[in-house]
């Protein structure tokens, strides 16, 4: 067994990944944005009441206003 120098992840990019081959055809991105606290706090506890994320919550609510125009 030998050590070598260099970034452990760079051996990585050039093997195959379970993204590669699994289908995953949308990419996800990340979304921030300001709310006032009083907002937020009513949303993480709708959320807890429907034992859903935040995220979960959001990503329905864009679907039915947005996506299903």
């Amino acid at each position: 067994m030998s050590l070598a120098a260099g970034r452990p992840s760079k051996k990585a990019k050039d093997e195959l990944a379970l993204s590669d081959v699994t289908g995953n055809p949308k990419k996800k991105v990340r979304v921030n944005f300001n709310i006032d606290e009083e907002k937020y706090i009513a949303l993480k506890k709708y959320a807890l009441d429907s034992r859903k994320t935040v995220t979960e919550l959001l990503t329905e609510m864009i679907d039915e206003k947005i996506v299903e125009r």
